[in-house]
Order: C-alpha cells, then structure tokens, then sequence
C-alpha cells in the first residue's frame, strides 16, 4: 500500500471556499472509484507564506499502476477542475510514499 501525499498552499482569502470544496466535492469524487482510499486532510502547522496557509491531503492507493489509471481516468480532470476554480490561489505538489 502506498500513501499519496499533496501539500497545498491557499490563499487565505479563498480559504474556507476551498476547505468546503475539498471535504464536499473532492474527496467524494476521487473516493468514488474506490482505487484511492482512507482520504486524510491535515493543516500544517508550519509558516506559511503571508497571506497563505498550507494543507495536507492524503490517500490510499495499492501500487503506482492504480494510481496511474486515476490519474489517467480521473485525476487530471479534477486537477483541471481545482485550477479552474482557484486558479493560482490554490497550489500543491504530490509525493508518494511507503511503509519502511
């Protein structure tokens, strides 16, 4: 089992809007194929950039070929959809991670 890790860095002023749409919109619609599991969301407390604050979203996936046929099916979609909405005030970066 693999972790997929993505830290995002939000504007404060979109803030709530995007915590809304994160727990209502998309952890549902990544959740729904059942290939990434076990979602997670975390604030980071670390120091942030002025005006910003970061976050930590997290999921299951059993191995990089699952999570590359979501990506492929279903990822770039919703990463459209996020970039659309927040443009630049919503930015994250995704690592991968196992179990030492």
């Amino acid at each position: 089992m693999l972790i997929v890790n993505t830290t995002y860095h939000v504007s404060k002023d979109c803030q709530n809007d995007w915590i809304f749409w994160v727990k209502n919109e998309y952890i549902p619609e990544v959740t729904k194929t059942s290939m990434l599991v076990n979602p997670r969301f975390f604030h980071l407390l670390v120091e942030d950039e002025p005006g910003t604050v970061s976050y930590a979203l997290q999921f299951e996936v059993e191995n990089l070929d699952i999570l590359e046929n979501w990506f492929q099916r279903n990822g770039m979609e919703m990463q459209q959809t996020m970039s659309n909405r927040f443009q630049e005030k919503a930015m994250g970066f995704t690592t991968m991670m196992e179990t030492v």
